[in-house]
Formats: structure tokens, sequence, C-alpha cells
């Protein structure tokens, strides 16, 4: 009976673990303070101990505070095992203190310090080489960069949770951490089952592992385990058997999230098939139905779409006789041509209609043609129309890919569409976002790592970058984009294969999340010492988003900024620079240097990620103060450093960077702007564009620190009455003018008054050559500009 008992009570832990609920008591767990889950105002949730601080800086210096003084707390300090996170304190949300995260099964190993130990390492410059993986008894041999050269350090893993390596070095006094997905499987399994505590004779303690590897969700491990201890203790065969169906089930679940995860990515035949394969066995009737419900929506869209493009085919065939034929039958083949799933919604008009008999075959083939190129909601009814707005999206086309120097034939392409009748702004706008890529992919899309070589603006240098497609790439589909910076030592190809989209064949998460990655070659000729922060370099990076936006279904919403040492530094550099571009920025190991300084408040609506190690100190020292001023600001800011680390490519986080941008967005063009200046090239923020900026602002002493730069500020706002005031002492101001709420209304006159001075008063006619133009000269289709005014 009392063994029975025991080893009911053994499932029991097995079970509530499966089923998320708290481990039954006496179970053994390593924890420090509670980790709770912490809500962001983002959507974002991070994990760990919270704690309020009035300051990120180590010694404050002293100020004479009035004792009855309420205390400010602007800082909210998350902290786990493995690293930190710092934000505005009033950028969470919420706090949830029902759950509670630190209940992990540990392991604890035991290691021994060698004599003269003491030394403490208190800043690491990175390692010399990568480290290699540890040995089964958890050591390991690294060899660091520190201030007294390259230093030789014996680390050993002292505690082993399923969220992270707890290492401390044997021969120095320098603790750190490290993922616990940061580590080969199998040398995981050894450091287990070497771990002090383990008795691979026990069966209490081979649960113990079990349990592990299902709360670290590697859960194949978890089944293998299992197996192991079925074999090795068959009386407990039954309850293991109930067991591994639980783990079925979140095996199950896991295979579920990631189909949703890829359809949303566009990787529609991956999710079909795999839906099609799924496991049915031992799962639960209401997960299965979910899974069927995908099959059937993909087989349901695939017999849809075979289905209308039969109908097109057939109401082609009843127009024989009409002369407009010649002109439908080219637009229905490149129809059926590009079709797929992505591009089906474009037909729901059609697909609502398609049978009803007071429509003619001419209207529903119009619904269909005209739904294609300006999206299901605008689709009309009129053939004569309808050809008419493909003759539109053909000259729309015509001028976005014309000669940057070709002003005659641009002119003369948009004198042809403005003459067509009923395709003004209003239709053309309806069809930017959903013209095919300006730049011919001239082939098949590119596999890999691929680099591309485009003419610069402004008749500069060739420009190129190194791009990584995500999976199923379909020009049907929109994309977001990351553009990554290489580090001082690496190159664009590497930072790609590196980091972002992985090693050729294999993949990364940049392809799986379904992104476009590129990283382009931004050093500029002559440059010895790297990243000089020059016009040049920030030009090389927005002429490869220019033709990444043209060849490719860019999501210009969706643009993300990133870089490592070297490349967070230009991170930080062109991300302040050029705000307006960009849905996030995450600089890793990157100085907020030079311009980046002065431009601080240029960030206020740009959301940032920045990853730095603890021990990384001259770099910690010199961002610390415009960190602790973005957080006393409420900037939408991540500062995150990671435990007894200097300078390091920190992957570990790479799932909470697409998890962060998962949730972003560019915002709408705001009523103000209002951005600091100091570079002639720094012109651009949001609708404003200026040129001219005073030479004295351009003129700055780097090396004169007494000297701070003072920026030219510029500022322009939109008021309720229809005004726009711009106040800059520059030479040149132009307003790109978009459409939405709380911006120009077009159908009153509008007032825009410079420095005081009014200089324009009357009524605003949207322009389809200002659209067009802007589409051309930026590549962006997603923010579209309706008039343009210079002054």
């Amino acid at each position: 009976m009392a063994q029975r008992r025991r080893i009911c009570c053994r499932l029991a832990l097995l079970a509530t673990l499966l089923l998320g609920q708290p481990a039954a008591p006496g179970a053994r767990r390593l924890a420090d303070a509670a980790e709770l889950k912490i809500k962001l105002t983002n959507g974002l949730e991070l994990r760990g101990v919270p704690t309020d601080l009035e300051t990120m800086v180590v010694k404050p210096p002293k100020k004479n505070v009035d004792p009855d003084a309420i205390i400010n707390y602007p800082v909210l300090m998350i902290t786990n095992s493995l690293k930190r996170y710092f934000i505005p304190t009033r950028r969470r949300d919420e706090i949830n203190k029902d759950v509670v995260l630190s209940r992990h099964e540990g392991f604890k190993l035991k290691q021994i310090k060698q004599k003269g130990s003491g030394f403490v390492i208190q800043a690491v410059q990175g390692f010399v080489e990568k480290p290699g993986p540890f040995d089964a008894f958890g050591r390991r041999t690294v060899i660091l960069n520190t201030a007294s050269g390259e230093t030789p350090v014996i680390q050993g893993v002292t505690e082993i949770t399923p969220q992270c390596l707890k290492i401390t070095a044997l021969n120095f006094s320098w603790d750190t951490a490290m993922a616990t997905t940061s580590v080969p499987v199998d040398v995981l399994d050894a450091m287990l089952k070497n771990a002090s505590v383990t008795r691979m004779n026990d069966s209490d303690d081979r649960l113990k592992i079990a349990r592990f590897y299902i709360e670290a969700e590697l859960y194949e491990q978890a089944r293998r385990e299992l197996e192991e201890i079925e074999r090795d203790f068959p009386t407990l065969g039954p309850m293991i058997s109930q067991v591994k169906i639980r783990l079925t089930q979140a095996v199950a679940q896991e295979i579920l999230s990631e189909l949703k995860l890829r359809a949303a990515a566009g990787q529609h035949q991956f999710v079909y098939e795999a839906s099609k394969s799924f496991p049915i066995e031992n799962v639960e009737a209401p997960l299965l139905r979910e899974v069927r419900e995908i099959t059937n929506e993909y087989e349901q869209a695939r017999e849809r779409g075979e289905q209308m493009l039969a109908q097109l085919g057939e109401l082609q065939g009843l127009l024989k006789n009409d002369p407009r034929v010649k002109e439908i039958a080219p637009l229905r083949a490149e129809l059926a041509e590009k079709l797929d799933y992505s591009g089906l919604n474009r037909l729901d008009a059609f697909a609502k209609f398609a049978a009803d008999p007071q429509l003619k075959p001419e209207e529903k083939l119009a619904l269909a043609l005209s739904g294609w190129v300006a999206g299901g909601a605008n689709a009309v009814t009129v053939i004569d129309q309808t050809l008419r707005m493909w003759q539109a999206r053909f000259l729309a086309l015509e001028y976005l890919r014309t000669a940057p120097a070709a002003d005659l034939e641009r002119k003369a392409i948009l004198a042809k569409l403005e003459a067509l009748e009923g395709v003004g702004p209003e239709r053309i706008a309806q069809m930017i976002p959903l013209l095919p890529p300006v730049l011919d992919l001239a082939g098949a899309v590119p596999e890999g790592t691929v680099r591309i070589q485009v003419a610069g603006s402004n008749e500069g240098p060739p420009v190129a970058y190194w791009v990584s497609l995500p999976y199923e790439y379909h020009p049907n589909h929109v994309y977001p984009v990351l553009i990554a910076l290489h580090s001082e030592r690496g190159s664009p190809q590497q930072e790609l294969v590196g980091f972002w989209s992985g090693p050729e064949g294999r993949g990364g998460q940049s392809q799986r999340q379904g992104y476009i990655a590129i990283a382009p070659e931004y050093i500029a000729k002559g440059s010895e010492k790297g990243y000089d922060y020059g016009a040049a370099s920030h030009q090389m990076v927005l002429d490869s988003l220019r033709d990444a936006r043209q060849r490719f279904n860019v999501d210009s919403d969706r643009v993300f900024l990133t870089g490592h040492g070297m490349g967070a530094d230009a991170a930080w550099d062109m991300g302040l620079s050029h705000p307006h571009l960009f849905a996030g920025v995450i600089p890793i190991s990157g100085a907020i240097d030079r311009y980046a300084k002065p431009y601080i408040d240029n960030a206020r609506e740009l959301p940032l990620f920045a990853v730095n190690g603890a021990l990384d100190r001259d770099l910690i020292a010199r961002n610390v103060l415009l960190l602790q001023k973005m957080m006393d600001k409420n900037f939408d800011l991540i500062y995150c450093e990671y435990r007894g680390c200097g300078p390091e490519s920190f992957y570990a986080e790479i799932h909470m960077f697409f998890d962060w941008m998962s949730k972003l967005r560019r915002p709408a063009p705001p009523k103000e702007v209002t951005a600091k200046t100091l570079r002639e090239s720094d012109n651009r923020f949001s609708w404003l564009e200026f040129s001219g900026v005073p030479d004295n602002i351009k003129k700055v002493n780097w090396a004169n620190d007494k000297q701070p730069p003072h920026p030219l500020t510029v500022t322009a706002r939109i008021t309720p009455g229809n005004t726009i005031n711009v106040t800059a002492r520059t030479t040149h101001q132009r307003l790109w003018l978009a459409r939405g709420e709380g911006l120009i209304d077009f159908q009153k006159k509008l007032k825009v008054d410079v420095n005081g001075r009014n200089k324009f008063n009357d009524f605003i006619k949207p322009d389809v050559g200002v659209m067009l133009e802007h589409v051309r000269l930026t590549g962006d289709r997603q923010r579209l500009y309706w008039a343009m005014l210079e002054f």
C-alpha cells in the first residue's frame, strides 16, 4: 500500500506539472524571490522579480532633497537569474501576482574553486573565440578579453534550471548565466545525470529529470526520458503511459501554435501539409477540431480559387464577339497566373456576386479584374472603367520604373494617367499597395543569402546589400523587414547567417517568423575606422531599404533596424536620425554616441529595445545617463542587461525580439513634428522635410567634450483650424500632406505659416503626381501623401 501511495504521488507531480498547476507540497524547487509575469502597455510580457527604482545610475550625484517630498520611481527593474530588464514605470500595464513563475525544477552541480580564485573579474570585453560546450560535469575553459589582456577562465555550472544555467569561474571570482536553450541537448542531458543530487537507480531522481525537460519545453527529450524510466522501472509503466498522453497533448498544442505562427507569416503550403499530417493519437478533440478547421479552410480556399478561375474563363467565353476581349484576355491570364491564397480576398466581390443572374458576364468579369488591382472592397461592375483601372496600373508601374533623371518621361506618363476618365487620386491610392514589385526579380525567387547591388541615389556610388527571404516568399503577401548592421569584426552576410536568418540550408528565426532580412554594406569606402557617422553610410542603408521595397512586397509600417557592436552604434545613430522610417530599433551592445546623444528626443515615439552585458562596464558608463533620461521621459524603451556578460551576440534574446516586434507598427503621421538635427542629411521627419541647415549648426567638434553641440530644433504643427505652423531656421521647407484623422482636411482651405509669416492660404487639390513621386523616391507603399507644398 505504501509503495502504491508513493507511485501515485510521483504521478501526481508529473500530472500537475503537465496541467500547468503548482507542484504538490514537498516537491524540491530551487528558487530565489518569486518571479512574476509583468505585462507592458504594448502587450509584451516580461518575467522576473519587479523592483521600483529611483535611478539606473549606480552612484547618482547627491541632491538636497526635501524629507517630506514624495519619492519618484520612474524605472521598473525586472530581474531573473539570467538577466534584468529596465523599463519606464509608466510602461507597466499590470503585474500578475497570481502566477508564480520561479517554482522550477532545478539541479545542483558540485564545483570546486581553485586556490587564488578570489580575484574579481569586474569587466569583460568579450571572448577571444567562441566558447566550446561544457563537459559532462559542467566545466569548460574560455578565453576572455579583459583589461589584463587574454585571460583563460575555467567555468563551472553550479545550477541548472529550465530557464538558465548558473555559472561560476573556478579560478576567478566571476558569476554569469546562460539560457538553457543555448546548450546542446546531449550536453545538457549528461550534466543533469552527473548532478550531485541525481541517482540513476532512483526513480524519483529520474522523474525529476523528466519534469525538468517538460518545464524546459524540451518535449522530445522528456518523452525519451519517460520511455527509459518505463523500461528501467516496469512497475511505473501504467502511470508513465498516462503521463505520456498528457505530454502528447503539450506537444500537439505546441505544433498548433507553430502552425498559426507560420500561417501569419504567409507559409500556407507548409501549414496545409503539416495540418494534414498532424498527430491524432491521444490528442483531445477540441484541438483536433481546430486543426481540421485549418485543413478545411485551405482546401476550401483552393477549391474556391479553382472554381473562380474556371468561372472567369467561362465568362470570357461568353464575350467572344465583344471587341474588348482582346484587352480582357491578357488581364485574366495575369490574374490566373498570380492568384494564390494571399490574393484570394481581392476577389471577394466577384465571389459574392458570381452567381447573381441580374449581372451580365462583363459585369462579373469587371468585379474580378477591378478587385484584383484595387481590392475586393473597391471593385466595380463597369468593364470599361475596369480596363481604365488596368491602364492606370500599367502607367503607374511605368512611372515608378523610370530612371532617376527621366523627368520628361515621367511627365509624359503622368499626363496619360491624368487623362484617364474616372481614375483619380482615390483610385490610385487604392491600387498602390497592391501593385506588383516595381523591380523585376529576374527569374526565380532567390534562396539562401543573396547579394544585390543597385545604383546609389543622387548619382552616388553603387550600393549593395545581402538579403534573406522568408520561407515561401510570394509577392501577394506583405512582409515586415529587418535591417541588420554588422559589427566591426563581422560582415553583412555573417550578420544574417550568424544571428537572424541562420546557416545556409537550415534557416533561422527571420525565415520562420516571416521577415525579409537585409544586411547593407554600410561602411563608406576609405573609412579606416569603420562606421564614421557620415551621411554616406546613412544613404547606403536608406538606398538598400528603398531597393528592397521596390523589389519585394515590404510592409513599410513594420521596418525594424538592428545591429551588433559597431552596427548597434550605427543603429542608435540612424534610428534617431530617421525615426519616421522604423517601427522599432534593436541596438545590441551599442553606444549612444556622437549625433545620437543630442538626438535623444527624436526617439520620443520610436520603440527601442537595447541589450548589453552587465560587465561591459565602459559601454554602460557611456549610455546610462541617456538611458535614464529616456526612462524619466517615459520613452517606449526596454533596456536589458545579461548577468556577468561582456559584449556578445545575445542570441538567447532572439525570441523576445520577435515577440516584441510582432506587437509594433509604425505610428500614423502625427499632428505635431518636433525634431533635432545637426546634419544636412537628417532632414526628413514624418511629413516635414527641409534643407539649408545653418553652417554653424553643422560644424561640430566631437573632440571637445566641454562644448556639446547645440542641434537645430524644427517644429511643424497641424492645428484644429486646418492650419500648419512651421518653425525652422532653414532656408527651404517641404510639407508632404497626408489624409487621416486629425490631419489635413482637403475640403477646407489650408493655411500655412512659416516662422510666423503666412506662406499659403488656399484649397489643396489631391495630386496623383505627388503620390507616385513619393512612392518612387522612397518605395513606401503604405504611407501615401496626397499633396506637397514647398516654401
